[in-house]
């Protein structure tokens, strides 16, 4: 990395020189006069801004298309799947557009950062499936932005405007920024906001005058602060910040006032983002949360806690490399070089530190707050999804713009990092892992998509399927370098955007059918039954604990009209005004077993005794 660096700063010289040489009169080889000179500056000037305004177009052009792409894939989405994360937000946008609560106490706190941007949804109609669908279109336009992002990331690495249009534009379309769109989750927009703080926090760093100083310090706090409001993931990126800012604050003492700004700014939109989570908390959690904070301690108190808590980090990092199709992987060792290179620019080791530093305490600490009943995300891809994409990004660069010889080392380095991941991955959770079922997929679908099995993916053909594509992508980059600048060198460059474009798209399709678009959820099972049931808006609608959570939660965002009231037969009396009560059906009992003693003048009116579930109604 730090060679291609060097190679672009005497490639841009060059051409600096070739545009000086080109100057002189057409008719001989005497210099041009300086009239003449000012007047081919000031149109190369024009011719600049004219070139600035056609890839303004273009980027405009390229979010639209990955919009409409994301729109597309999300077409068939009426019903939030994801659950109970995506109820939870949807809930929480709700409360926050002034509509009814609902009761999720006992469950992980979402945070309302996310909620606050699909609140829109709601200002229109309460319908589940029409709000459903404008969050799906929020969150395309949100997630496409990754492009714009990309673009001015792959800039900073050094690519020119058309390399960087299409790494940036392949990018957009890797999975991890593309799939969760069709889900009402923070990892819609998370990978946005992880590349927009990375991008503020290097202009911070890099910043030529005193007002572009403020206004990044200002930019990159509030991201920061913005997206521990969204998920817990953001406290790394705060913990990053504050260090970033330590730095600053030592090394540059004129931009010590800057720091002062930082955080300030991060404090405010801290506070703010506390105040709607406890708003939110007070009218959906009303009797509590489960602590992430406290499962962190529990995992990390004792040395096979942590030794375990290491062994999900390299599950994370294994699919770092997995589901980006070994291009984030080659990007990830490339960041650690820059880190330990001498001859490279501070700003870039600094941002490459960060960057690895990052990623490394979320692979830790994200899955350590997981609960213990839930091992089928401790090797998942979507918690460290913003920096696949971000590490994308650098892989990309360094493919098209290296030495052979450093692509050859990065590649080896990551090879045998991957490796090494895989065989724990093997160890702590099998040979073989689960992608049948939402659930199981959601969490695995990369690994499916490489095996081509949605049953039991195998581990060690994920993997070497990944190695397979990289080497494709070695190759490609191995071809570009016996290539002149010219027609064949354009025609190989778009074959490899193509190509690693294709292997997304085709992810994400596969993802989507098999996942998305299932059958069998356990919102379609809370629908069946309100329809059976003939729960209809006006209904009062009271649920018993024997029905369980997977279809009373979906039934939050669905009862949109009223809140779901939560009722123990036996033990509570039946909250006033209800209408239609829903209870389970025991398993080797008789239906009325779920409401034995229901009051003179209730009836049952559906009921499913394989799943397991009863609705009464009252007259």
């Amino acid at each position: 990395m730090a060679r291609l660096l060097i190679t672009l700063g005497m490639r841009d010289a060059a051409a600096v020189d070739a545009g000086g040489a080109a100057a002189v009169d057409a008719r001989g080889s005497v210099p041009v006069s300086t009239r003449t000179r000012r007047g081919a500056a000031g149109a190369a000037t024009a011719s600049s801004w004219a070139a600035s305004r056609r890839w303004v177009i273009l980027l405009a052009l390229g979010w639209l298309v990955q919009a409409g792409l994301r729109v597309w894939f999300s077409r068939h989405q009426v019903m939030p799947l994801a659950n109970p994360d995506e109820t939870a937000y949807l809930v929480a946008a709700r409360v926050l557009a002034g509509g009814p609560a609902a009761d999720l106490s006992a469950s992980t706190l979402y945070p309302g950062g996310y909620p606050l941007l699909i609140t829109p949804a709601y200002w229109f109609s309460s319908n589940p499936s029409t709000v459903y669908h404008a969050v799906m279109v929020i969150n395309a336009v949100i997630s496409a932005l990754a492009l714009p992002l990309g673009y001015l990331a792959c800039r900073r690495l050094g690519l020119g405007r058309p390399a960087a249009y299409g790494v940036a534009f392949v990018a957009a379309l890797v999975p991890a920024g593309f799939f969760y769109s069709e889900y009402a989750m923070t990892d819609a927009v998370f990978v946005v906001i992880t590349l927009a703080w990375l991008l503020t926090t290097h202009s911070w760093l890099t910043a030529s005058s005193a007002r572009v100083r403020y206004a990044n310090a200002a930019g990159s706090a509030a991201l920061a602060a913005y997206a521990y409001a969204i998920h817990s993931r953001g406290l790394v990126m705060v913990a990053g910040l504050a260090a970033i800012g330590v730095f600053i604050g030592w090394r540059q003492a004129a931009a010590r006032l800057s720091v002062l700004v930082a955080a300030l700014t991060a404090v405010v939109v801290a506070a703010a983002g506390w105040a709607l989570n406890h708003h939110i908390s007070l009218l959906v959690y009303p009797e509590g949360t489960r602590s992430l904070s406290g499962q962190i301690r529990e995992r990390l108190g004792s040395v096979n806690g942590i030794i375990h808590v290491l062994e999900m980090a390299a599950g994370q990092l294994w699919r770092v490399v997995l589901d980006s199709w070994g291009i984030a992987g080659i990007g990830l060792v490339a960041a650690l070089l820059v880190i330990v290179r001498r001859d490279v620019r501070s700003d870039l080791r600094i941002m490459g530190a960060l960057a690895v530093a990052v990623t490394t305490l979320i692979a830790c600490m994200a899955p350590a707050a997981l609960p213990s009943d839930q091992p089928q995300a401790w090797a998942s891809g979507r918690y460290l999804d913003g920096m696949i994409v971000v590490f994308f990004l650098v892989g990309g660069a360094v493919l098209l713009r290296a030495r052979m010889r450093d692509i050859v080392v990065c590649t080896a380095v990551c090879t045998g990092l991957f490796l090494l991941a895989a065989v724990t991955v093997a160890v702590y959770i099998g040979t073989t892992v689960p992608t049948n079922g939402f659930g199981a997929g959601f969490n695995f679908a990369e690994p499916a998509v490489l095996t081509q099995t949605w049953t039991y993916a195998s581990v060690a053909l994920a993997t070497a399927v990944t190695l397979v594509l990289l080497a494709v992508w070695i190759g490609f980059a191995f071809v570009l370098r016996r290539l002149r600048p010219g027609r064949a060198f354009a025609a190989a460059s778009a074959a490899f955007g193509v190509c690693v474009a294709a292997v997304s798209l085709v992810a994400v399709a596969q993802m989507t059918s098999h996942i998305s678009q299932a059958p069998r959820s356990n919102t379609q099972e809370a629908i069946t039954l309100m329809e059976a049931g003939k729960v209809h808006p006006g209904d009062q609608v009271a649920v018993a604990p024997s029905l369980g959570w997977m279809l009373t939660v979906p039934q939050a965002f669905e009862v949109s009209w009223t809140e779901l009231k939560h009722f123990k037969p036996g033990r509570q009396p039946l909250p006033a005004g209800t209408t239609v009560v829903e209870t389970g059906w025991p398993a080797g009992q008789p239906a009325q077993a779920g409401w034995p003693d229901a009051p003179a003048g209730w009836r049952i009116v559906a009921s499913d005794q394989d799943v397991g579930w009863v609705v009464w109604r009252k007259g």
